[in-house]
């Protein structure tokens, strides 16, 4: 399809789905601040099936090109802008930036990222599924989403207004969007920032895991053969940050990236979809014993503390703490943001415990 007739096809399925009603919702937000902005920053929703229906060449070109079919929206969304005057302070088509948000991908293996297994196709600016145990989380940080540049050169027309604007991209380090060396594409004249129209949004780093490093860690493997897992990293912005917590498990969809750190190359995945909590599902044999035990109230949390970790220590031993442990696992609180930190320490010197 020539771009012409996609953007015919973004624009009714924006219609039909309810997409377009949102975005002149967005819209007038930004107009009613009556402030100007370097980047004007949209999320659109996307169903892969239903624009798929509508049009399988673009519902194919969306999930293998994400990044160049976003393009495609920023020109209907900038068409319609400047159409119904949604937003009076916008200048050019390079101020939208435009996110994609699959609703979900094709259960098929191809749209399966695991870097537990070869090939990675982390190379692959597309979107993919990945589930995982989150690990480790970092601190919400700022990075820049988009800036605005104007040419030194004062006769130059890229000296004044909104030409020059970088935007952030998936994978893409601060340096990538805002650093001293930019050239004007017109005159080649060097680019100064405009600090004044720097757009901020939020950022964090979330490291997770393969769900199989589970069975390693119970002491046993169901095969024999000998396997290596490795934590990737994921990079959460804006309204994903703070949606994880450590511990659970989440299947994720987003682009797979290469950052470059020094002489290292770091696989990532740049989760700008939306992010699903897979529930975890009580066992049969659980709810069997909760059913033999309900006649007390403390034979149930009696017996599970009593075979609690017994792949660390025997049964029947530590029965006191590994109860207190326990509850402080299923402990609820009132307020939201409070942390928690379980520890279990065995050791012959209670010196290190006491310091």
């Amino acid at each position: 399809l020539s771009n012409l007739k996609m953007r015919e096809v973004v624009l009714v399925y924006l219609d039909r789905s309810g997409g377009l009603q949102k975005f002149v919702h967005d819209c007038k937000k930004y107009n009613d601040s009556n402030q100007s902005y370097a980047v004007y920053r949209f999320i659109i929703s996307i169903n892969p099936s239903d624009i798929a229906e509508l049009d399988a060449t673009l519902g194919n070109y969306i999930l293998h090109n994400p990044l160049q079919a976003a393009q495609i929206f920023q020109s209907v969304c900038f068409v319609a802008i400047k159409t119904l005057s949604l937003i009076e302070q916008l200048q050019t088509e390079a101020q939208i930036s435009i996110l994609l948000k699959p609703t979900h991908l094709p259960p098929l293996p191809s749209y399966v990222l695991s870097l537990s297994e070869y090939p990675f196709n982390y190379t692959s600016q597309r979107f993919y599924m990945s589930e995982g145990i989150v690990i480790a989380m970092g601190t919400v940080t700022k990075y820049t989403q988009g800036a605005r540049f104007l040419c030194t050169e004062e006769t130059c027309p890229f000296s004044e207004g909104f030409r020059c604007i970088r935007v952030h991209c998936p994978g893409a380090t601060e340096s990538a969007t805002v650093r001293t060396d930019f050239v004007c594409s017109l005159c080649s004249s060097p680019l100064q920032e405009d600090m004044k129209f720097r757009v901020l949004g939020d950022k964090q780093i979330v490291e997770m895991i393969d769900a199989k490093i589970l069975n390693a860690l119970k002491g046993y493997s169901i095969d024999k053969s000998h396997f290596r897992i490795q934590a990737f990293t994921l990079f959460l912005r804006d309204e994903l940050a703070n949606k994880m917590t450590i511990g659970n498990h989440y299947r994720i969809i987003g682009i797979p990236a290469c950052v470059q750190n020094g002489l290292q190359m770091t696989a990532c995945i740049e989760v700008n979809s939306s992010i699903c909590f897979c529930p975890s599902f009580v066992s049969e044999n659980l709810k069997y014993l909760l059913s033999l035990t309900s006649s007390s109230c403390w034979r149930f949390s009696a017996v599970l503390a009593n075979i609690f970790a017994s792949q660390v220590v025997p049964p029947g031993t530590y029965n006191t703490l590994k109860l207190a442990i326990l509850l402080s696992l299923v402990q609820t609180c009132e307020k939201e943001n409070a942390d928690y930190l379980d520890l279990l320490i065995m050791t012959s010197d209670p010196l290190v415990i006491d310091r």
